[in-house]
């Protein structure tokens, strides 16, 4: 049964480290979050081991952490798991170094399969053996749908196998308080439906990197070097059912996707803490 709580230092002993999810809990689009970065400090000066855990795959490492400090948020990159960074040992893993390999995503996403050993080419060269979808912006997005959908179906049409990767599964985000975007993980859902309307249940699928997955869980265990972790984040299928089959203990927070106002309802799936803000968390930090 989860557990409404006023502020995260109520809890925040019984655990070896602390996950954020970046986008809705601490920053958005254009700003921090009200009362994160004062949170982020406090952790910071207890001595309390945090990584921001992100299917964000748009940034380098480098990148990411100069977007937050540009927002007031002061991280190290070694602090940051992004779902992008576990490219590297999925390539080797799968033995797709040298493979020609068509990136859907910015120039951050790019180097991120260049560092994994990706050949990279261009989505709408008609010719790769290995598709990431990373990002959806950067590139024109329906011309690239339609042109890696096309490449996708025409190898398997000649019994050529293709390799479909997506590190941010993520649907929407919030862009700040009012707006929405969509991400990535909608632009593989569309792609693999338009597969599966062709060659139904024969039909290849992305291989998910990112939360809610287990690898990037298995990544914060391995760095964290325990696995009494908490995940806090302000999406229900991403973090907390992330958390949750990983066998971790969640927090879900209102400051992003999911309105403080439903937090008093009951969630599928069922995180372990609700918060509504930081606010008294800022103040109970003191």
């Amino acid at each position: 049964m989860q557990t409404t709580i006023s502020s995260l230092f109520e809890i925040v002993d019984a655990y070896d480290g602390l996950l954020f999810d970046a986008y809705g809990v601490l920053v958005d689009d254009t700003r921090l979050i009200p009362g994160a970065a004062s949170v982020w400090e406090s952790l910071k000066k207890r001595g309390v081991p945090c990584w921001i855990l992100t299917n964000g795959s748009a940034r380098t490492l480098e990148e990411t952490v100069a977007n937050y400090a540009a927002k007031g948020l002061l991280v190290q990159a070694e602090h940051v798991i992004n779902s992008a960074s576990l490219l590297k040992a999925y390539f080797l893993e799968k033995g797709l170094q040298g493979k020609k390999t068509a990136v859907m995503g910015t120039a951050g996403s790019r180097r991120y399969v260049l560092d994994a050993g990706g050949h990279i080419v261009d989505p709408l060269s008609g010719d790769f053996e290995v598709l990431v979808v990373a990002n959806q912006t950067d590139y024109p997005l329906l011309e690239t749908m339609e042109a890696v959908l096309s490449t996708v179906l025409a190898r398997i049409a000649r019994g050529v196998s293709v390799h479909l990767i997506l590190t941010n599964p993520d649907l929407i985000y919030p862009k700040d308080g009012q707006r929405f975007g969509i991400t990535a993980g909608s632009v593989a859902l569309v792609l693999e439906q338009a597969l599966r309307a062709r060659h139904g249940t024969q039909a290849p699928v992305f291989d998910r990197l990112g939360k809610p997955h287990a690898r990037i869980f298995a990544e914060a265990v391995r760095r964290a070097g325990s696995r009494r972790l908490l995940m806090i984040g302000d999406q229900l299928e991403t973090d907390v059912r992330g958390a949750r089959d990983f066998g971790l203990d969640s927090l879900l927070i209102g400051t992003g996707l999911i309105p403080a106002a439903v937090l008093s309802a009951p969630l599928d799936p069922e995180p372990t803490y609700v918060l509504a803000s930081w606010e008294l968390s800022c103040s109970s930090s003191l």
